[in-house]
């Protein structure tokens, strides 16, 4: 079929700006050899605890298949503020809470809601493309902040020098666990942030989607620190391995919860009742928390044998804090081939498949992000067939 000629280019500016996904691009790439073992995407190979399951089909067996709330189903929302007190001893009422289509429908609502045209918007690398992909579908600015050379961590001055280069700086994301690097922060550190913060009059877009997948030290919240200024972005998907069940959260003050809403409402309406009662079960049953901890433990395990064995082969890791990807620096023999071409290499040589690291930002030519979140037996394979070749 085709489509009017006067009409091809006529659709928005924005999709000029915007290239498709980096990293499903490449783990396309991947899936197109043989017996290639894929460490690419962030998807739990974990599934779905059963206490879980059952939920959901108690809730079918109830007929709970008709409209919710638009903000969400009120135990969902009650249960996510509960679960706000319990974690980060922090005060939201169940109408401070929006249940959207998992975190990435979280991150467009907000962005849409707290931008106008022409606004900027800040967005710390190595980072997740969502960020800028809504940014730039809203007609923003996107201003990045490159923390290569702080060890994958935004510092007040960094912050600062950076704010200063924009003009209409609405907003800032955050995102830790980081994803690719990892990498986290320290209550000192962020208490620092938010002390630059309050300096000025700009949001904090506050991603945690890895928060309960954290190793080293207990997660702090912006919520616990600066909570007028801070959007939570939150969900289900990597904590309860239930990536495809579409369970995200919006946790903020009520004035900016009313006003995302609207974009919530006009744009998917609400997700559907029987999830959201199985999510309640996830987020309260003691069952589906024990589940957790067992993944948490798993990903510990994996990390502590995936790391020594990558440095064994020359590349460079720095600390991992959480989430469930290491993100390393390729050998230095191998450097001059740049991330895509090693990648491709791995795939055509070893059959792994492993993400460039410039699918996280220009900056990381020399990077690569490798996923565990896969069996302990596939991680030796991968090691054993990259050995053999590098």
């Amino acid at each position: 079929m085709k489509l009017k000629k006067s009409l091809e280019n006529t659709f928005s500016k924005a999709l000029d700006i915007i290239k498709s996904s980096p990293l499903r691009e490449f783990d396309a790439y991947a899936s197109q050899r043989e017996a290639v073992i894929k460490l690419t995407l962030g998807e739990p190979d974990f599934d779905t605890a059963d206490v879980i399951k059952k939920a959901i089909q108690t809730s079918l067996d109830n007929n709970r298949t008709h409209y919710s709330l638009n903000a969400g189903v009120l135990e969902l929302r009650q249960a996510v503020a509960e679960m706000m007190k319990e974690k980060y001893n922090v005060d939201y009422t169940a109408d401070e809470v929006i249940i959207t289509v998992g975190a990435s429908a979280a991150i467009e609502h907000t962005i849409s809601a707290l931008t106008n045209p022409g606004d900027t918007v800040l967005v710390t690398t190595p980072y997740f493309t969502f960020y800028d992909g809504c940014s730039y579908l809203n007609n923003c600015n996107v201003g990045y902040i490159d923390t290569l050379e702080t060890g994958f961590k935004l510092t007040p001055e960094l912050f600062e020098e950076n704010y200063k280069k924009y003009e209409n700086v609405k907003a800032i994301v955050l995102n830790y666990p980081n994803n690719p690097s990892g990498v986290s922060y320290t209550k000192e550190e962020l208490l620092e942030l938010a002390n630059t913060f309050r300096k000025y009059d700009i949001f904090i877009i506050s991603d945690e989607i890895y928060a309960d997948i954290s190793y080293n030290y207990k997660h702090t919240s912006l919520t616990e620190i600066i909570p007028e200024q801070t959007i939570l972005i939150t969900g289900l998907s990597k904590s309860h391995a239930m990536t495809g069940w579409r369970v995200g959260f919006i946790v903020a003050p009520q004035k900016a919860i009313q006003k995302i809403v609207v974009y919530h409402l006009f744009t998917v309406s609400g997700i559907p009742t029987f999830i959201q009662d199985a999510a309640v079960v996830a987020l309260k049953d003691k069952e589906s928390k024990e589940y957790t901890e067992k993944m948490i433990k798993t990903y510990t395990e994996r990390q502590k044998y995936l790391v020594p064995e990558l440095e064994k082969l020359g590349f460079k890791i720095s600390g991992i804090d959480g989430a469930f990807y290491v993100f390393a620096r390729i050998p230095k023999k191998y450097r001059t081939m740049k991330t895509m071409e090693f990648c491709k290499f791995l795939v055509k040589e070893a059959r792994v498949g492993l993400i460039p690291g410039t699918a996280f930002g220009e900056s990381y030519d020399e990077y690569v992000r490798i996923s565990y979140a896969t069996s302990i037996e596939n991680l030796k394979e991968a090691v054993k067939r990259i050995s053999q070749v590098l």
